[in-house]
């Protein structure tokens, strides 16, 4: 399948009519196109010693891209057939080159040459020898010269060629043996295998359909393996080849229809393609660079966008990550005053609580010294009072001091009243006493 859209034009050319294709490959498969707005995407043109085409090369749009590869009848080239014993294609592209001279009527220097090659399973090699007269090629292509489109030529191929990579395409089983419809006053008989065209044999058009079967009578000795039916391509033999298995080539129209498809098809065809127009001739070998090369343009091309796409996604997350850290910053700045008033808030709340907590902790010492002063009996003195801690001291002067204790040990206050130390008697005989007496826990006394 194509990357960029191709747009192919195929021609089939005798000196009086020509017909022609015109075809679009892209990504979505072929489609039909018109050369011209003028023009069918398919059609034939007549016109006496090429003028034909002429009149098609002037009448399709200019500046337009076309790729135009054109086919021409068995009349027009002349075909040469040599057996090799098994050897490496260059060796017998080599070959076949030495025996040019020897193999073809005409001089090598008045000729277009092109060979195909065909290597059978046993290792034997077949080859075709394609070449026409120079001055009759010539004048096709000073045409395209003289109408500005000798850019857009591609090849000059045989219909036969054409027609093998068509049916090779389309899926027919090979091999086959195909009679074509008179090309240029002449019929054509081709032997076609899955390794290539192995052999062309041609007669002239007075002779009939009936001279086939002294050509295929030479094939039979030939070609073990050809013993099955003739087919003929169009409407004039029985049987006919019938329509293709499936048809790959949609829309374009069969080539017993249009002729001109089998120079699409040598377009569309990977394979090496034959080419009577003075290119340079050479083996088409399977080069692995030819492979690695496009791949490794591929994969740096690939690798280039992807790291381009992935500088671009990091130019734009760091673009937001800088406009992340400005707006954290921002918020930061306002978070500052409020974490500052949050702080003061804590530090106020704690000193509340301590506040609190001394309040609740602070006894009633107005409680305590009402409660001991109802329970001691008269006369008793108290010059010293200590408060620690939910425990009271008191010193004091009274006549009876155990009568103060028992007293002071019935209060609900209180808990655990004893005396500190010793009693002793003043001058009065009054007692001295110091009696340590603890506070009962309640809510004014809790922590």
């Amino acid at each position: 399948m194509a990357v960029f859209p191709r747009e192919i034009i195929g021609l089939y050319l005798e000196k009086d009519r020509l017909q022609y294709c015109c075809a679009k490959k892209g990504l979505l498969g072929l489609s039909l196109k018109s050369p011209s707005p003028d023009m069918e995407p398919q059609g034939s043109i007549e016109g006496s010693d090429y003028s034909c085409l002429r009149k098609f090369l002037e009448a399709i749009s200019p500046g337009t891209r076309y790729e135009i590869f054109v086919a021409l009848p068995r009349g027009a080239f002349f075909v040469r057939d040599m057996a090799l014993p098994p050897m490496g294609l260059e060796d017998a592209w080599i070959s076949v080159q030495n025996n040019l001279s020897v193999n073809c009527h005409l001089p090598l220097e008045e000729v277009y040459y092109d060979i195909s090659l065909s290597q059978k399973g046993n290792g034997n090699i077949s080859a075709l020898i394609f070449y026409a007269s120079r001055k009759e090629v010539d004048r096709i292509l000073d045409i395209f010269s003289d109408t500005g489109k000798r850019h857009l030529l591609k090849r000059v191929m045989p219909f036969s060629l054409g027609v093998y990579l068509w049916l090779l395409m389309q899926g027919y089983p090979l091999p086959l043996k195909l009679i074509t419809p008179p090309q240029e006053g002449s019929y054509e008989l081709g032997v076609y295998s899955k390794e290539g065209l192995l052999y062309s044999a041609s007669w002239p058009e007075s002779e009939g359909y009936d001279a086939s079967r002294f050509v295929l009578a030479g094939l039979e000795a030939r070609f073990e393996d050809m013993n099955g039916q003739v087919y003929f391509l169009g409407q004039e033999g029985t049987p006919g080849l019938p329509p293709p298995p499936d048809n790959k080539l949609k829309p374009l129209p069969l080539i017993m229809e249009n002729p001109g498809v089998a120079a699409i098809a040598g377009a569309l065809s990977r394979r090496r393609q034959v080419s009577l127009d003075g290119r340079v001739t050479k083996v088409k070998q399977f080069r692995p660079w030819h492979v690695l090369l496009p791949l490794a343009v591929i994969v740096l091309f690939a690798l280039g966008f992807l790291t381009w796409h992935g500088y671009r996604d990091l130019l734009t997350v760091s673009a937001q990550v800088k406009t992340a850290e400005t707006e954290v910053q921002a918020l930061r700045n306002k978070i500052v005053p409020l974490d500052n008033r949050l702080k003061a808030l804590e530090s106020s709340r704690k000193l509340y609580k301590d506040i609190e907590d001394y309040v609740k902790g602070r006894p009633d010492l107005y409680k305590i010294i009402n409660e001991t002063a109802r329970l001691v009996p008269e006369g008793t003195r108290f010059s010293y009072l200590l408060y620690e801690r939910g425990k009271v001291t008191i010193r004091g002067t009274s006549r009876d001091a155990l009568e103060v204790l028992n007293l002071l040990r019935k209060s609900k206050m209180f808990t655990q009243v004893k005396l500190v130390g010793s009693v002793s008697r003043d001058r009065f005989y009054n007692e001295r006493f110091s009696i340590s007496i603890k506070l009962k826990q309640g809510p004014s006394q809790s922590k």
